[in-house]
């Protein structure tokens, strides 16, 4: 025993100042070889351990996971390879702050010194601070592929709010032109072209259209639609709009499981749509519908626009409504609501310079209601304001489009004809004078009688050089038509 001993000490005594801890062990498991490194690892000195079992100090060597790989190497198997990791430890030992150190042992089978069989050669690396490092390093890796990741989000973020800051800007600018355009409208016809064209270049991908209510606050119509086939009905009742009833947006995500406003399209039925009402002093004056063939195109951005851009779409309808009806206020005859003489004047002078420029002729026809006093001496000024009512009703029906009838003054009436000849505006004034004896007026259920007319025609250029020349000739043919014995028409001569 002492001789196995002391050759194995012999052999292997150059391994005793390793850096790293060695053991050579026989079959048997008794110790042949305990180094000075792994004294001091283990606190067991060298001169207790030799030629002890390995057992008495490390029991769980003798457990199969260990003593069945440590069989192959005394078999002389290839070397094996123990971790702390997968392992846990072979040979426990501490630092000095009491955890344990991390090894990495290899077993290598040696050849006996006598005899057949061979020796189990472990060789314990302290892998602690190499391990730590590692781990060091996973940790930091770690960190930076979060920290990556983290400014990766951070910058598709601030790239997507960068786009729909451009967008929102583009949606400004656009919104802000549409407004300048509406306030540069005439009319409000004009405005709703200019609403198709602003809104189909602020919602692209959307198909719609501008609903308006009537007068009589009974019925919703369409008065002008852009993208596909609209996929709405176009005149229904403001009840059918869940807008109009609610007075706020409504919008459908889907339309196979939304709330339906009654005026969509059954076929076909749009995938996403909203109804933005247009309001104006507490008061709804249609709707702005948006549709979707497609889901997702309606987020919440653009429902946000869609709220906006109808602010200004009823803003801009409710001034040029109010508009219109102060220029007709001061153009239109409160009664008969035919022009006045103040329009009279600037269309007058108007159609006289388009005559002189094309070298034609103006018909002038002027009228007066025959023995019009008796009207309001027999039945009160009411029934005269109900013949003048009627009279000026009898006149729209039986002029062209481009005619102007205007309410002279009292019972007197003018009729200018455009492109007219002499012939022409006597046809006109006599096919009125026989036509207006075929008026029945009545007032409070009573007939007033047979209305006649006394009419004077004049012709510009050849009864006056200018407008006032020329409705002067056609005065005094009148003047002539009643001193004659009214209900006839006269020419100037």
């Amino acid at each position: 025993m002492m001789d196995e001993l002391e050759r194995v000490e012999e052999k292997f005594g150059i391994l005793d100042r390793m850096p790293v801890g060695v053991c050579v062990l026989r079959e048997d498991f008794m110790v042949l070889f305990w180094n000075k490194c792994l004294e001091d690892w283990t606190l067991i000195p060298k001169s207790k351990i030799v030629g002890a079992s390995v057992g008495d100090y490390f029991p769980h060597l003798q457990q199969p996971k260990y003593s069945s790989r440590l069989k192959q190497i005394f078999e002389g198997g290839p070397p094996t390879i123990f971790s702390s990791q997968l392992h846990k430890h072979l040979i426990p030992s501490r630092l000095p702050n009491e955890q344990l150190r991390i090894q990495h042992t290899t077993v290598t089978a040696v050849r006996r010194l006598t005899g057949s069989g061979f020796y189990a050669l472990l060789v314990i690396e302290d892998v602690t601070y190499l391990t730590n490092r590692i781990q060091d390093y996973k940790a930091m890796r770690d960190r930076a592929l979060v920290e990556i990741e983290e400014r990766k989000q951070a910058q598709e973020s601030l790239y997507q709010k960068t786009n729909e800051l451009e967008q929102r800007n583009s949606d400004l600018t656009q919104l802000g032109q549409m407004s300048d355009l509406l306030q540069a409208c005439l009319t409000v016809r004009e405005a709703y072209t200019v609403i198709a064209q602003g809104v189909k270049l602020l919602f692209p991908n959307l198909n719609g259209g501008l609903f308006m209510l009537s007068p009589s606050r009974k019925l919703v119509e369409a008065v002008v639609t852009w993208g596909a086939p609209v996929t709405s009905e176009r005149i229904f009742t403001p009840n059918e709009c869940w807008a109009l009833r609610r007075g706020q947006l409504h919008s459908v995500e889907s339309t196979h499981q939304g709330l339906l406003c009654k005026h969509l399209h059954q076929n076909p039925l749009p995938v996403e749509y909203c109804c933005v009402p247009l309001m104006a002093q507490g008061e709804a004056m249609g709707v702005l519908y948006l549709s979707s063939s497609d889901k997702g195109r309606l987020t919440e951005a653009k429902q946000l626009l869609a709220g906006t851009v109808s602010e200004q779409i009823a803003l801009a309808l409710a001034n040029l409504k109010l508009r219109e009806t102060l220029h007709n206020q001061s153009i239109r005859d409160p009664l008969t609501g035919l022009f006045n003489r103040r329009y009279l004047e600037d269309a007058l002078q108007r159609e006289i310079y388009r005559a002189s420029r094309g070298q034609k002729t103006l018909g002038i026809i002027m009228l007066d209601v025959d023995y019009f006093k008796q009207f309001n001496d027999t039945f009160s000024h009411d029934a005269g304001d109900e013949v003048l009512r009627a009279l000026s009703l009898f006149l729209q029906k039986q002029v062209r489009q481009s005619d102007i009838v205007c309410r002279y003054g009292g019972e007197e009436f003018l009729l200018i004809l455009p492109d007219a000849s002499l012939d022409v505006t006597l046809q006109r004034a006599e096919q009125i004078r026989t036509g207006v004896k075929c008026l029945n007026v009545q007032y409070r259920s009573q007939s007033l009688g047979p209305v006649t007319l006394s009419i004077g025609v004049a012709i510009f250029p050849d009864h006056g050089l200018t407008g006032a020349a020329a409705i002067q000739a056609a005065d005094s043919a009148l003047y002539r038509a009643k001193n004659e014995g009214r209900d006839r028409v006269v020419t100037f001569s």
